[in-house]
């Protein structure tokens, strides 16, 4: 068997596990399979909101920052999940383009505390910066000081759920046992003219290759941007993170690294990508307009919008796909030693 060949086996096979678990439970193998291949739009299923003791809850979100309608969709279903689950959320991971269009700080108010209010989300949001959270030549024309302004709001108010220490940083989260569980990696991959300067293009590639070298005791390593390495996004596909990929490959090949998370495209997937050790999963539902999805050989996606949730032991795990309407469309776990079982 040819090395494409054992990849193409490997990804049908992943692909046909969602199949059985997730769509012939509920529509029938044949018309399932149909369904998958042109698109429609899937019944989900209840997500699961109880655990086992001893894990921690935390959401993933992107492309959000809207301020409409579809946002507010994604933010009740956010908080109708959260109020359902056994456990408090220990925080919600912000994947980018948190605030789209004209924005100034006296608006943080409205479009982050009034659409994510503390009695539903009494956790930190870390957040990082996308696209749009840049400019100037996408919505905003404000340049850096859409960006500046996310930044100074966590330097200057440390009590806020809103972190943002730097465009890029690191931080752990804790287990029940108060012991790191989670080691989550913050990177800015704005590469674009108007973003990221030179100078701190350099800064943060010594400081990742500093901070992978560091010692930690947590069980589980993440690596999150708002840009994706791999995409089944029409007219998008791998090409757009191939920059990213030349800068971060050796760490994305690195078996401690269990999971990529991203937004930037808007829509919903999971991939896996032979070679590369974390699962890739793309959060990009929050609110924005949805991007059309191609192919699924190399695991799931969905034109749809939505978050995730994702609990975690020092065992597994378990990564929820839920669309607006509160429904699991896909989910996984994951071993500490890198098995994948697609759950449905």
């Amino acid at each position: 068997m040819t090395r494409r060949e054992a990849l193409r086996r490997t990804t049908l096979l992943f692909s046909s596990s969602f199949l059985a678990g997730g769509l012939a439970g509920r529509l029938g193998a044949k018309e399932a399979v149909a369904a998958a291949d042109v698109g429609v739009a899937i019944p989900g299923g209840a997500p699961q909101v109880r655990f086992a003791p001893g894990g921690i809850d935390l959401l993933a979100v992107g492309d959000y920052g809207t301020n409409n309608d579809k946002q507010r969709e994604v933010a009740r279903a956010m908080a109708g999940f959260t109020k359902a689950l056994g456990s408090p959320l220990s925080c919600v991971l912000a994947l980018g383009d948190n605030f789209y269009g004209h924005f100034m700080p006296e608006q943080f108010g409205a479009r982050f505390s009034g659409m994510y209010p503390q009695k539903d989300f009494d956790c930190p949001f870390y957040a990082l910066l996308g696209n749009h959270d840049y400019g100037p030549q996408y919505d905003s024309k404000q340049g850096r000081t859409k960006a500046d302004y996310q930044l100074a709001r966590s330097r200057e108010n440390p009590g806020s759920r809103w972190k943002m220490p730097g465009k890029w940083y690191a931080f752990e989260l804790a287990g029940a046992n108060k012991r790191p569980l989670v080691k989550v990696i913050y990177l800015d991959g704005n590469n674009f003219e108007g973003a990221l300067t030179p100078q701190e293009k350099l800064a943060q590639k010594r400081w990742l290759e500093a901070e992978m070298a560091k010692p930690t005791q947590a069980k589980w390593l993440w690596m999150v941007s708002h840009y994706p390495i791999f995409s089944e996004t029409k007219d998008r596909g791998d090409a757009a993170g191939a920059k990213l990929l030349a800068q971060w490959e050796p760490y994305l090949r690195d078996k401690r690294v269990s999971l990529y998370l991203s937004g930037h495209d808007h829509n919903l997937q999971h991939l896996r990508v032979d070679g590369f050790s974390p699962d890739f999963v793309v959060s990009g539902g929050g609110g924005a307009s949805r991007y059309e999805v191609i192919g699924k050989e190399r695991g799931f996606s969905m034109q749809t919008r939505g978050f995730n949730h994702i609990h975690v032991t020092e065992e597994k795990m378990t990564v929820q796909f839920i669309n607006p309407e509160g429904k699991r469309i896909h989910g996984y776990e994951r071993d500490v030693s890198g098995k994948v079982k697609v759950v449905g």
